[in-house]
């Protein structure tokens, strides 16, 4: 059976509690970064909405505003596709740390 002392209580607690530090300055990272890049990707994205209207707006036959709204459809699946790639990635890397957070080392 297991000594229970006050300095084992003490260490537990403080390792706890330094766990739980660590955990929330990397889940608000993640989400501080989640946040940038999807207002980065979704400015991009209008930015690029405003230019394939006025290309399509400025064209001189149906063909031409056909072809800009195909690229900007383009654009939008590969802008979408990155984002979620960098998503799932970061996310991904979240699931590291907090891993190598919580799993206790094996000496101890």
């Amino acid at each position: 059976m297991t000594d229970i002392t006050s300095d084992k209580v003490n260490d537990l607690l403080e390792s706890a509690i330094n766990n739980s530090t660590e955990a929330w300055d990397a889940q608000s990272k993640y989400f501080d970064d989640l946040v940038k890049r999807n207002v980065a990707s979704f400015t991009a994205l209008s930015a690029a909405r405003i230019e394939s209207l006025t290309t399509i707006g400025e064209s001189e036959n149906f063909n031409q505003a056909f072809e800009a709204n195909i690229a900007y459809e383009q654009s939008v699946r590969d802008a979408l596709n990155k984002m979620h790639e960098e998503n799932t990635r970061a996310w991904d890397d979240l699931q590291v740390e907090l891993s190598a957070i919580y799993t206790p080392l094996d000496n101890e």
